[in-house]
């Protein structure tokens, strides 16, 4: 098994954990990248040294390659021509974070021990899987991490769900981390919402 076999089975083992019901629905790259996949959780687990490697194996997983992912064209092809550059810049993948892409259901059933296809009603799911819900639908903010609702009224910190930071915030250019109430990254200099 190399990288890219590695990457794929701990995206699947990490969206039957946390949000199955994106096993069978489209993602954006953002989210996988951000979110559901970020590096600086995953590293050990996916065997990678740096965050350059990762977002390497990133580009070459959302390119369609070996047929994990369903992907656009568009993506398929910039991100294609970029690793078969020369010298690949790794960055690329977050020009393309609105891009959505969908776990392909031939791999997930190809993989020994993945849940084919996550279709039980909510009343069937075992205890302690979620069934994904927007903040609107239960009145509860949710956990930009594992979709879980947080409690209100009182500071958040952490999540009591999955327990990440919850006041670590993103730069959506770099991907560097910020802190909550910084308006610029100190990475690359771009605004920050």
């Amino acid at each position: 098994m190399d990288a890219l076999d590695r990457m794929f089975r701990v995206l699947v083992k990490t969206l039957q954990a946390k949000n199955p019901a994106l096993l069978t629905v489209p993602f954006t790259v953002g989210e996988l990248h951000q979110q559901i996949l970020p590096y600086r959780h995953f590293r050990r687990e996916l065997g990678l040294e740096t965050n350059q490697e990762y977002e390497l194996i990133l580009m070459e997983l959302l390119t369609g390659a070996r047929g994990y992912l369903d992907v656009d064209e568009r993506l398929r092809d910039h991100l294609g021509k970029e690793l078969n550059s020369s010298a690949p810049e790794p960055g690329r993948v977050r020009d393309f974070a609105d891009a959505h892409v969908t776990v392909n259901a031939g791999a997930l059933d190809a993989l020994p021990d993945a849940t084919p296809h996550p279709t039980v009603s909510s009343s069937q799911r075992p205890a302690g899987v979620r069934t994904p819900a927007t903040g609107a639908e239960t009145g509860a903010p949710r956990c930009r991490y594992c979709g879980g609702d947080l409690p209100m009224g009182r500071p958040l910190h952490f999540c009591p769900h999955c327990g990440q930071n919850l006041q670590v915030l993103n730069c959506p250019a770099c991907g560097a981390e910020v802190e909550a109430g910084w308006r610029f990254c100190v990475a690359c200099g771009k605004a920050v919402s």
